[in-house]
């Protein structure tokens, strides 16, 4: 029997699910749905007919015999996904479709070739063995669905068919609609109801509020304050100007983040533009925290989506359920995220990933901290950005005070950046706050002298292993107040250091912190002098963000004393590249970098330009490290089908390098998380719990601590130190400790 029976209608009736209570729904009211909700989603860009068609033919091998012994009877898996892929890619010439159809349970496949020899993973595999006769009898579906013809496959804009990039974008932007709308459908019958949706406000109520806040800063009663309503004004006027690619170039003190948001709801509003969401992009969990916490004050609980690996959702009150379904498809009008979650998705081939990107379409995109952007994955962001703003009417805005010179990239894919700050070098000049010294070589026990006999100073350096001999050096010369800040420490430990130091800041109290970068952006203290390792230019400037940052000091006593280590430090090549180019701007500025105490303009924006333009020239051979971009323009065609390496790139491109191991250090407020991952009964959340008390360790601190038998291994590629020993109230944990007790084991 090929299926149920229909006993209203006297036809077979095949059947797509059944619930736990016993109801069924049938293939055909399933494709019906899916094929609607997926053109729903696509009309915002204009491929709604190819939604539609992927979502009519995606389960029609739920028609075959055996597929129906599997769900009546509990048969043997079978190929569901296949049948329609070859249909679209055979009959009605589809093949971009074929992809999505083929790819909507394990995700977009590699093209491959006919000739492949892989199990049937690649698409011209499986159309090849379809082809062969390899699928079971599925052709009842003619009888109950009628694919779109061909000639009806029509798209809004549609790429250049040598515009492999073009091409495979727009088949991940269908394959979002699809799975997204094959879930929530499904999702929908499976629970008897469709799920518990934010209750969000538009847009224009989003900008009333902002508005209402803005309306307290006027008239300014400040220098400081008029210089941050200007700026106000200047976003406001911005916003009416055509959507494309602008920048917001905006010093530490201006006040980006309401400016930005002002602009990008303005802009989303204004006439014409017809635009949907804002989406907050940034390089670090803890500016998220901090932008998210100012939107919702601003523009209500439930209208900010933050998405991010430490968010925790069980924290969130009676809105946590509906706000962690909201981030599988970012349906909310604000959302706050990651560059790795944004550009990742934008790469990706996993359904889990691929569901937000419809949501994308019709958004302005604010990537703030722009410049931290990786080099090694520019052209693929910068291409990706650019796709969203000429096909699928986004906006994106470049934010930051040390603006990373994309103008050239952006005008290579045919977008010019246009400046919202009407004068950024005056911009700059009104809000310097400190005043830069080249301080040549320092000795480590000199440094530490000179950071002892300042009540209140931040030191950053590059390595963690000179910032603990610099914190070892300092807190041996002062009875109190010195303080370590260093990723040896896990997130709550820093935090809690952290809350302490802004307190002693506040209160006058002696606090002298050595640190690593990681203080640098996002993070809020305000120190009356720094010293910072020479580093990259962004990294300098980002760092004298925390000194005088609420102006409220004279300039030229708020100094950033710039220094090389004279001990040899071994530091990542990325970081040492950046530094050495740094050294090349500064003398090519006219700084003599070997004298100390020499004054140089380091904030500058000619400075900061010359550093990127010099950073991008010299790496313009690794500006797509991956190969990425590079694969999905060069088109293969393979048997009259675009070979699209979608797998291949979505594995490759990462935006962060795995390079360290999580250990988790034991914490009695954790210790039921740890339990249940133990016992294999970890309930959502536990491992993002976790996180929190770990630390990275590369692979050399990891073998000591093996050796040393202090880890176990707790799942996948994390662990679980085990001798309390080696973590340390000051500095967090050290593995060279571990080293002498493994001679004796």
């Amino acid at each position: 029997m090929d299926g149920g029976h229909d006993v209203q209608k006297g036809l077979r009736a095949f059947v797509s699910h059944i619930a736990e209570d016993g109801r069924i729904e049938l293939v055909r009211d399933h494709l019906r749905e899916v094929a609607e909700m997926a053109a729903e989603f696509a009309r915002p860009f204009g491929a709604e007919g190819w939604a539609y068609a992927a979502g009519m033919a995606h389960d029609i091998g739920k028609y075959s015999p055996e597929f129906q012994n599997r769900i009546l009877r509990g048969g043997r898996k079978v190929d569901h996904s296949t049948a329609g892929a070859y249909e679209l890619f055979e009959h009605l010439n589809a093949k971009l479709l074929a992809y999505c159809v083929a790819g909507h349970h394990g995700g977009l496949p590699d093209g491959g070739s006919s000739a492949d020899v892989d199990g049937g993973s690649t698409l011209l595999s499986r159309i090849d063995g379809a082809r062969q006769g390899e699928l079971p009898d599925y052709h009842a579906f003619a009888d109950e669905v009628e694919l779109p013809i061909a000639g009806k496959l029509a798209f809004r804009m549609p790429p250049d068919p040598k515009d492999g990039f073009a091409l495979a974008f727009l088949a991940r932007m269908v394959f979002s609609c699809l799975v997204d709308a094959d879930f929530l459908c499904t999702e929908r019958f499976m629970r008897g109801g469709a799920r518990e949706q934010l209750s969000t406000e538009g847009l224009d109520a989003l900008r009333e509020r902002l508005e209402a806040k803005v309306a307290t800063f006027y008239p300014p009663k400040t220098e400081l304050n008029e210089t941050r309503c200007s700026l106000l004004d200047a976003c406001a006027r911005a916003a009416e100007e055509a959507p494309g690619v602008f920048s917001l170039t905006v010093p530490t003190g201006g006040g980006k983040t309401y400016a930005s948001l002002r602009f990008a709801l303005r802009h989303a509003l204004a006439e014409g533009h017809g635009m949907r969401r804002v989406i907050y992009a940034v390089p670090y969990t803890s500016i998220i925290e901090q932008n998210a916490a100012v939107f919702r004050e601003v523009l209500g609980e439930r209208n900010v989506l933050e998405h991010h690996a430490n968010f925790d959702f069980d924290d969130a009150g009676e809105d946590g359920d509906a706000l962690r379904l909201a981030t599988e498809n970012w349906d909310a009008p604000v959302v706050v995220t990651t560059n790795v979650q944004l550009f990742e998705s934008l790469f990706a081939n996993k359904t889990s990933r691929c569901r937000k990107l419809h949501n994308i379409a019709g958004s302005v995109i604010v990537l703030d901290e722009a410049q931290m952007l990786p080099t090694k994955q520019l052209l693929p962001c910068v291409r990706a950005l650019a796709e969203l703003v000429q096909r699928y009417d986004c906006t994106v805005v470049l934010c930051t005070a040390t603006q990373p010179s994309l103008d050239g990239l952006f005008e290579r894919y045919g977008c010019s950046v246009r400046e919202i700050a009407p004068d950024p070098q005056g911009l700059y000049e009104r809000l310097r706050r400190v005043s830069y010294r080249f301080e040549g070589a320092v000795e480590d026990g000199d440094l530490a002298s000179r950071l002892a006999a300042h009540e209140q100073v931040l030191c950053v350096v590059n390595s963690r292993k000179q910032a603990k001999r610099l914190y070892d050096l300092v807190a041996g010369d002062c009875a109190e107040g010195a303080f370590h800040l260093s990723t040896l420490m896990h997130p709550v430990h820093r935090e809690r250091v952290l809350k302490e130091v802004r307190r002693r800041l506040k209160g006058g109290e002696a606090c002298r912190v050595v640190a690593t970068s990681l203080v640098e952006a996002g993070v809020d203290v305000d120190f009356p002098v720094v010293y910072r390792a020479l580093a990259g230019i962004d990294s300098v400037v980002q760092c004298a963000g925390r000194c005088n940052r609420e102006g409220r000091r004279d300039v030229q006593e708020s100094v950033v004393h710039l220094f090389e280590p004279a001990e040899p430090y071994a530091l990542p090549a990325d970081v040492r590249q950046k530094a050495e180019l740094a050294r090349l701007v500064l003398r090519g500025a006219g700084i003599d970098v070997s004298a100390a105490d020499e004054p140089c303009d380091v904030g500058s924006l000619e400075v900061i330009a010359a550093y990127f333009n010099q950073l991008h020239e010299i790496r313009r051979d690794r500006l797509d490290a991956s190969g990425a971009l590079a694969d999905l323009e060069l088109l293969r065609v393979s048997g009259g089908a675009p070979c699209i390496p979608f797998k291949d790139v979505a594995d490759r491109f990462r935006m962060i390098e795995e390079g360290s191991h999580p250990v988790i250090v034991f914490d009695p407020r954790i210790s039921d998380d740890l339990a249940a991952v133990r016992e294999g009964r970890a309930m959502r959340g536990a491992m993002r719990r976790l996180a929190r008390y770990s630390v990275g360790l590369y692979d050399n601190d990891l073998e000591v601590l093996k050796a040393a038998h202090s880890v176990e291994l707790l799942e996948g590629d994390t662990y679980v130190l085990l001798d309390g020993d080696l973590y340390h109230e000051d500095t967090g944990l050290d593995a060279s400790d571990a080293g002498g007790k493994g001679l004796f084991l």
